[in-house]
């Protein structure tokens, strides 16, 4: 081994141990507010289920684990009803599963061990790949930068399956294709070691099926993962083989389901009964025999979903957009290396399997984008587009192998400019995931019109179908940063100093006019400017003085019954009256008041 290799294996253990480290000590709960909400609530709930009951059900004495360090109680989580009135876990197990017996050992701890431990499996993973044509040192930084130049490594301090899943995908593909590389790149006949051995061998191929089985449990769209490994060996006329690889995989994805429904008696962990239970109080079934499962929660199944949701295929165009270049999805700006492993490929040789891959990461975006066209990203709660980490491994291994130092710096360089405050504030950022996006570079980025519902700005209560006009033709504004006071007025709001207020107004009819009544702030000779679906229209008030701007406006942007138009409100100048006005207990810094009137089309 070389001095080049022992130092670059040392940066990458380093760099384990530092996450080890952190994993073991941490103290999550106050870093967390105590609270965790949605998916991280369900997941740690059935991590402790499985360790300390060895079921999946839900049950009181669960229900007093999780108060232990949660006091909020377990918000939004997903549960479902079974027979004999039985109160099941609502998510895939496989993540809960594989995180339990460190959960047992290590609390709540456990969770971020198990990651550590994935973390480390990655790094040796992408190091040995790259080493075959790179050199150690580059092999181990573009394998830490493809994680950490990203919002990626933010999931790995989530209790949610995001960091598992893209763990799982890397390591599966790993196995399936430096075997492949190898016989790319091999010159020599250097003595293979026992693991080189089986890293060359069909073993890795039927590992990675049966592991594939499990990415699917828990992440029914990670099915792509088969698609190169069978189609790869079918092009070599390997049919055996295929059929093994195919059988593999189904056992393993029997195995797990085959266990979902022998503990809950349903195929199906998302379908049936299904609930969200969100409670102010603080009291969430089976805390008091008055509270129970049938008189309380949201319906929340799977059941029927496609014609709930589906929308028409014009859409599918508009969240390809979205999803590579949107302002809260966008994979241009929060992973992209993703980005730049496309544009190499698109300008570089390119080998059956590559393309491979590329069919199977198209594959399972259009699986998102079809089949969740207003939620694909993951939810409002999501940093990002936290649903992109199980496919963003693909891009890992799609470009060539060749690797500069001008990648290296080119990458470092955008996280900089996009992603550098998400990545130093890792839990402020997750709890408040909108918070970038309130400022430059974002605001100039376009918003996923599709997402509406699914917005991060959403999780701010005041920002959120905040209603405008009068019954019943009003509308619900949904904010996009904090250049605005919460209302107190009942009629209007007010804009935050000379700040641009920018918002997405939602109707369920379509508008003919967008009526804007203006209250100017103290200040005399304020310049107000109002722009409506990309008309803007200017006005000078005087102190005080009110005016009206009318915009007409078509269908906007539509999406079956819903009708969005996007609005931007800024006054020239602020004012704090409490300052300007001995009478005056104003302390708010007021831009200007605006009231909406809308005109429903005829």
């Amino acid at each position: 081994m070389t001095e080049e290799k022992k130092l670059s294996l040392i940066l990458l253990v380093l760099v384990f141990l530092f996450f080890l480290g952190l994993s073991l000590f941490i103290n999550f709960p106050p870093l967390h507010n105590h609270f965790l909400f949605a998916d991280q609530a369900v997941y740690y709930a059935m991590a402790q289920s499985i360790a300390y009951d060895g079921d999946l059900e839900y049950s009181k004495k669960d229900l007093a684990r999780y108060y232990q360090d949660f006091p909020s109680g377990p918000q939004g989580i997903f549960l479902k009803k079974g027979k004999e009135g039985k109160i099941f876990y609502a998510k895939s197990f496989a993540y809960s599963l594989f995180a339990a017996l460190f959960v047992k050992i290590f609390s709540t701890n456990g969770f971020f061990v198990l990651h550590s431990l994935l973390l480390l499996g990655v790094l040796f993973a992408g190091f040995t790949y790259l080493s075959l044509s790179n050199s150690p040192i580059i092999s181990s930084f573009y394998t830490l930068t493809f994680l950490f130049a990203s919002v990626a490594c933010v999931y790995y301090i989530w209790i949610a399956p995001d960091f598992f899943n893209l763990c799982l995908a890397f390591l599966i593909l790993f196995l399936w294709t430096y075997k492949l590389k190898v016989k790319e790149v091999e010159c020599s006949e250097e003595k293979k070691g026992r693991f080189q051995i089986f890293l060359q061998s069909d073993w890795t191929d039927y590992l990675a099926s049966f592991l594939a089985g499990i990415a699917v449990f828990s992440k029914p769209p990670n099915a792509v993962l088969m698609l190169p490994l069978v189609l790869g060996t079918l092009f070599q006329k390997r049919f055996l083989k295929s059929l093994l690889l195919v059988f593999l995989f189904i056992l393993s994805l029997s195995l797990l389901f085959g266990t979902n429904y022998l503990l809950t008696s349903d195929w199906n962990y998302m379908g049936g009964e299904r609930k969200t239970f969100i409670s102010q109080e603080g009291v969430f079934p089976l805390a008091k025999e008055s509270v129970t499962f049938d008189n309380t929660g949201y319906l929340m199944t799977s059941e029927g979903y496609f014609k709930r949701f589906l929308i028409p295929v014009k859409f599918i165009l508009y969240n390809l957009f979205y999803y590579f270049s949107g302002r809260f999805t966008g994979i241009v700006w929060y992973f992209f290396p993703a980005f730049l492993s496309l544009l190499l490929f698109a300008f570089g040789s390119r080998r059956l399997y590559q393309w491979l891959i590329l069919l199977a990461l198209a594959g399972e975006i259009l699986i998102y984008i079809i089949f969740m066209p207003t939620n694909y990203g993951g939810g409002g709660g999501s940093l990002a587009n936290r649903y992109f980490l199980a496919i963003y491994p693909f891009f890992f291994f799609l470009p060539g192998l060749k690797k500069t130092r001008k990648e290296l710096i080119l990458i470092w360089i955008v996280a900089a400019f996009f992603i550098s405050q998400i990545i130093v504030s890792p839990f402020r950022s997750s709890a408040s995931p909108a918070n970038h996006v309130k400022k430059f570079p974002f605001k100039i980025l376009p918003v996923e019109m599709t997402l509406v519902n699914e917005f991060p700005t959403n999780t701010n209560p005041s920002a959120f179908r905040v209603s405008f006009g009068k019954p019943p033709n009003d509308g619900y504004m949904h904010f996009l940063d904090d250049n605005f006071y919460p209302r107190q007025e009942p009629s209007g709001i007010w804009t935050r100093g000379p700040r641009t207020a920018e918002m997405v107004l939602k109707t369920y009819f379509p508008a003919s006019e967008i009526i804007v009544h203006l209250l100017n702030n103290p200040r005399s000779r304020n310049e107000i400017t109002v722009k409506v679906e990309g008309k803007t229209q200017k006005i000078i008030l005087g102190s005080k003085q009110r005016g009206t701007l009318v915009f007409p406006v078509g269908k906007g942007f539509q999406m079956k019954e819903i009708h969005l138009y996007r609005l931007k409100i800024r006054a020239s100048k602020g004012s704090i009256p409490y300052y300007e006005d001995k009478q005056s207990q104003e302390r708010r810094f007021l831009g200007v008041f605006f009231e909406l009137e809308i005109i429903p089309r005829k």
